[in-house]
């Protein structure tokens, strides 16, 4: 059968993964486009301010963003945030030399992004059938971190060949391609009830949904305590403790093993389907802190890197199985709005785990802030398995006796197959 998944028969597939990855491309190379604008026209405190207010909005406005997508089509939504994005790109390569620009700028680039994720996990059960779920989100993870590996090196490429600008062009050419392909999916328009309810009442309801679910609950509680606790620090102090006690290269091969380990994890889910999901995703993540603690105690080189390969893979194992369990869990109409709670409670607060670790290293020094962070993430880590459903990342209730199969067999709703 040529090994390839069945999940790329479906068009609606294909199209999504078509377009998002000219669309992922772009914002891979937005980051380093806005440091090079930046850091040259205005210095380094206004680039940390608008990674930040660009990250924080994208973060942050995903809980309003999720209670809109109720009422729209997926697609069309994320075509529309590509036009968007088109429109940000072409005035950072236009635009005045003044400080408030870009901080402008990011803001609106971040306020639309926040529908990306989203959009696109919600979108998912409509144009595949639930048996193909983990495969489709599989797939969309590794073309999304493909992007990341080729998006800085093409970006910086453009610069030394080009100009900064000329890359905020090509980035502008990106999004409008993907804009155009997203906009051809077909998908379900959303009900009349769900088009017509109040902003409030959708808020309201997928908070519904994660408190009648503990198990969704006890991940996103965990994921709010260690965003700023042990992620946020682990990426800050990395390039500060490999300046101190390692070669020079060991920082960016340390990214790049982290990458390669997501492709690695992406290729592996599009082929596991684990009985306990939720214990694999769990599992995986805590080799975040056990490599964090490989850095505090500065181990070999070989060996810290051998754990940048396994935490990439823990953190995209995780993402594939945890969207995956999202979506067949939660009813397609809250689909967006859990997806947006989610991304506030796993982001919201990791700009301020930046800041703070930053400001802790300078006072204390590196290694005690790697050890805090070591420390609360394998607290916090497994905690979750205590409670029903999160081994499985399913409602814990056994299955009514006599009932029939996931919907849809191996056919997608509104797919025309």
């Amino acid at each position: 059968m040529g090994g390839v998944p069945g999940a790329l028969r479906y068009r609606g597939l294909r199209l999504l993964l078509g377009g998002r990855a000219l669309g992922d491309l772009g914002s891979e190379m937005l980051p380093v486009a806005m440091v090079a604008l930046v850091l040259v026209e205005h210095g380094p405190l206004l680039l940390g301010l608008v990674l930040g207010v660009r990250g924080a909005a994208g973060s942050l406005f995903s809980l309003l963003t999720g209670a809109l997508l109720t009422r729209l089509r997926k697609s069309t939504a994320l075509a529309v945030n590509d036009g968007v994005q088109v429109a940000v790109m072409a005035g950072f390569a236009l635009g005045p030399e003044t400080a408030w620009w870009p901080v402008a700028l990011a803001a609106l680039s971040g306020v639309s992004g926040s529908v990306v994720a989203p959009a696109a996990g919600a979108m998912m059960p409509l144009i595949v059938p639930a048996v193909r779920l983990r495969e489709a989100n599989a797939l969309r993870n590794i073309v999304g971190r493909s992007a990341g590996i080729t998006g800085p090196a093409l970006a910086g490429v453009l610069i030394a060949v080009a100009d900064v600008r000329t890359v905020f062009w090509c980035v502008a050419g990106l999004f409008a391609v993907c804009a155009g392909v997203l906009a051809l999916i077909r998908e379900q328009r959303p009900t009349g009830e769900q088009a017509g309810e109040t902003l409030g009442t959708s808020l309201r309801s997928g908070w519904r949904e994660v408190a009648r679910r503990p198990w969704v609950l006890a991940v996103i509680a965990v994921a709010t305590v260690q965003a700023p606790a042990t992620l946020a620090p682990g990426f800050v102090l990395l390039p500060i403790v490999v300046a101190d006690s390692y070669a020079a290269p060991v920082y960016g091969t340390a990214l790049s093993c982290m990458a390669a380990g997501q492709l690695l994890g992406g290729m592996l889910a599009t082929r596991w389907n684990p009985v306990r999901p939720g214990l694999v995703s769990l599992v995986g993540v805590a080799f975040y802190p056990l490599t964090l603690l490989g850095l505090a105690l500065t181990v070999p080189a070989p060996v810290l890197l051998t754990g940048y390969v396994a935490t990439g893979a823990g953190f995209m194992l995780f993402g594939v199985y945890w969207y995956t369990a999202l979506q067949r869990s939660v009813p397609q109409e809250r689909l967006s709005m859990v997806i947006g709670i989610d991304q506030v409670g796993s982001f919201g607060l990791e700009p301020v785990g930046y800041a703070v670790a930053g400001a802790l290293a300078a006072s204390v020094g590196a290694t005690p802030v790697l050890y805090g962070a070591v420390a609360v993430g394998l607290a916090t880590g497994l905690l979750p398995l205590l409670v029903p459903g999160v081994p499985r990342l399913a409602d814990p209730a056994p299955p009514v006796v006599g009932a029939s199969a996931p919907s849809g067999g191996d056919r997608a709703p509104g797919s025309g197959r």
